[in-house]
């Protein structure tokens, strides 16, 4: 296979030099456009942070203008002590997963604590593994939804990568809202279980507008 004919290495070592990033994977269209950049970072600033650093540093080297939107940061766990108390004490915490499989169908169900609320989401499909993922984005949404405000989500993709030698499961959902559509990215590195890791990463892309 030929080597495709932009930069992309190029683009992502410079994305390495950004303060705390770790490593960089970027994704282009038939068209040489920027899909998606994925970045493994460490935690010692906040991900809004980094994305304005990734923008800018591709602007001034390439000349490349870039949606912040398609910047996707994991960050790694070991250095997460820096978040504040109240921040995480606000956000649903995830206390369970399962999964049943009957006969080619899949039921999964997702357990949260929101304070001393108990959220739970339930969705079924078929049994693929792909599908499976999906149906943890879709029962995490579920059991958000008293929290939404009528806001409406809808999973677009779901998938794990690597990057980094770290799996990290990648979550996109588009926010329909009268204002028009959004489109969410969210990210969570997988350690034990992928699906642990698509329920954070599905956190990841709506908390904020929770």
């Amino acid at each position: 296979m030929s080597e495709m004919p932009y930069p992309i290495k190029d683009w992502e070592q410079a994305i390495k030099q950004v303060k705390s990033v770790v490593a960089a994977r970027i994704n282009i269209n038939q068209l040489g456009e920027i899909e998606e950049v994925h970045i493994l970072a460490g935690s010692g600033r906040v991900p809004k942070q980094i994305v304005r650093d990734v923008e800018s540093i591709l602007a001034a080297q390439f000349d490349l203008q870039i949606d912040h939107k398609k910047i996707s940061v994991a960050q790694l766990e070991e250095n997460e002590k820096g978040n504040s108390v109240i921040e995480v004490s606000n956000r649903p915490k995830l206390v369970g997963v399962t999964l049943r499989t009957v006969n080619g169908m899949a039921e999964v169900k997702v357990e949260m604590l929101k304070g001393d609320t108990l959220l739970e989401g339930l969705a079924e499909g078929p049994s693929s593994s792909h599908n499976k993922l999906r149906l943890f984005v879709e029962a995490t949404l579920k059991a958000l939804e008293p929290l939404n405000s009528g806001l409406l989500f809808v999973t677009e993709d779901v998938g794990i990568i690597q990057l980094a030698k770290q799996h990290i499961a990648l979550v996109s959902i588009t926010l329909i809202a009268s204002t028009g559509e959004q489109s969410l990215t969210g990210c969570a590195i997988v350690k034990n279980d992928d699906r642990e890791a698509v329920v954070k990463a599905t956190l990841d892309a709506v908390n904020r507008k929770l």
